[in-house]
């Protein structure tokens, strides 16, 4: 598979060298006193539809992936709008609280099982694009250590239930939870994503996740059916998952196989560092909610769960910018370094103006978009709902930039700052509920978002920067 180049090719420098260079007609009036010919009338005007076809041929695969991140994220986006405001009626604002629970400690078991295997997994498909059998003998070993991963924290459910009560009352909504996570961990969407395949990928996904979504409000009739909500969601991600199979099968030759222990201890040592970083990312990210399990009641929590994934699925439009560059970035700064760092600032304006813009009109209209949500209009979510608003900006530059750390090999940075914040988050948060309630979690989490997002645009610039000096003029 070819690599494209992602070098700005700017109207001065397309045309120079060639025959003619550029010439401008005014309208009416021949350039420098020259009457073109029909063919140079016509070549002149189709020049530039040439340029932009070729244009769009250069980047076709980045604008294809684009589109189908894109439809992957406005499901992502799309199916909350109309399950949340469902669920919320019918279970209540405690039934929401209570698959917030779950689904914390489930996301933060599937941060634990995927061991980091999304961003370096997605880094090594794309160095690897040409090397189907490298990219085969990695998915086994990944698939090998994840299910491995699986065996201990399917174990720590079962104790937990000899510990707690809540566990032990609503087991299957835990259990269901714990297995949905495992069929998304184990979904290789890195490797759609590094071979610039996400339209197969994205396909499977949103036909599943509507599946899932449709089969949870036809199962779903009072609180005792809260746990059809994670087991239509573990079905939907196990047919996702065959589906993949086939799919890598088919398209590249892709077939399941075994792997050995030292291969997956090899991935252990190698995977170490990004899965210290997104460890402590997730204790932060997830951990609000378990700490609030053990200090406030479920309605509190619900009200925090829906401001909460309102955000998150706002803040995933803005992550398809990020997952459709990763491949890029990587190739682009292995071949033009020094354009990288012009490259890097212009992608960050981008995103931090037009999620600011867009932050701006929610922010005017959070009362009904609030309300639409939660079923009733309640000052103490709003409030939360505008702390969460604000964090957003936030987590888009933080997400928008993980990819650029890992490409910049910033693995070690990201893994201590992640730790120091990890540390901060664990010991401010529950001080600040304890005094303040659900309104000191939510400021808590606001004040960690703005200091990795600080960190990491401080730190990528100066990376970028360096490695731009260090190159030969």
């Amino acid at each position: 598979m070819d690599e494209p180049t992602t070098s700005t090719v700017t109207p001065a420098t397309a045309n120079a060298g060639r025959p003619g260079g550029r010439t401008e007609v005014i309208a009416g009036t021949p350039s420098a006193g020259l009457d073109p010919s029909g063919e140079q009338v016509v070549a002149l005007t189709a020049a530039p539809r040439g340029r932009l076809i070729a244009l769009v041929g250069r980047f076709r695969d980045q604008l294809v992936n684009l589109t189908a991140f894109t439809l992957l994220q406005a499901a992502s986006y799309l199916i909350p709008v109309v399950t949340i405001p469902y669920f919320a009626r019918i279970l209540g604002i405690a039934g929401l609280g209570l698959l917030a629970v779950s689904g914390a400690v489930a996301l933060a078991a599937g941060v634990a099982m995927d061991y980091a295997v999304q961003l370096s997994g997605t880094r090594f498909a794309a160095s690897h694009a040409d090397d189907p059998a490298a990219i085969n003998r990695y998915l086994d070993v990944t698939t090998f250590l994840k299910l491995t991963l699986l065996c201990p924290i399917m174990l720590g459910l079962v104790g937990a239930t000899l510990v707690s009560d809540q566990v032990a009352a609503h087991f299957w909504v835990f259990f269901w939870s714990l297995v949905s996570a495992a069929t998304i961990c184990l979904f290789p969407q890195w490797l759609f994503q590094g071979l610039l395949a996400m339209p197969v990928a994205a396909r499977i996904l949103v036909s599943c996740r509507v599946g899932s979504a449709v089969g949870g409000m036809l199962l779903v009739r009072g609180e005792a059916d809260t746990y059809a909500v994670p087991m239509t969601q573990a079905i939907g991600g196990m047919v996702a998952l065959l589906a993949a199979v086939i799919a890598l099968r088919r398209r590249y030759s892709i077939v399941p196989g075994r792997a050995s222990v030292a291969e997956a201890r090899a991935l252990l040592r190698d995977n170490w560092t990004l899965f210290s970083a997104t460890a402590w990312g997730a204790a932060y990210s997830h951990g609000g909610i378990i700490i609030m399990s053990a200090l406030l009641s479920t309605t509190s929590i619900g009200f925090y769960s829906i401001a909460q994934k309102i955000s998150q699925a706002f803040v995933s439009m803005f992550n398809v910018a990020a997952q459709t560059a990763f491949p890029s970035f990587v190739r682009s700064h292995r071949r033009n370094a020094g354009e990288f760092p012009r490259q890097i600032l212009l992608y960050m304006t981008v995103v931090i103006a037009g999620s600011a813009a867009a932050l701006a009109i929610m922010f005017l209209a959070r009362h009904p978009i609030y309300g639409f949500f939660a079923g009733e209009r309640n000052q103490l979510g709003v409030t939360i709902f505008v702390l969460w608003m604000i964090a957003s900006l936030f987590t888009i530059t933080s997400v928008s930039l993980n990819p650029v750390m890992v490409v910049l090999r910033l693995d070690g940075a990201m893994a201590s700052f992640y730790r120091l914040t990890g540390v901060t988050f664990l010991v401010l948060a529950p001080l600040a509920c304890h005094y303040f309630g659900v309104v000191g979690m939510a400021s808590a989490m606001l004040l960690t978002e703005g200091l990795m997002a600080t960190f990491f645009a401080i730190s990528v610039l100066r990376a970028a920067r360096a490695t731009r000096t260090a190159l030969p003029h």
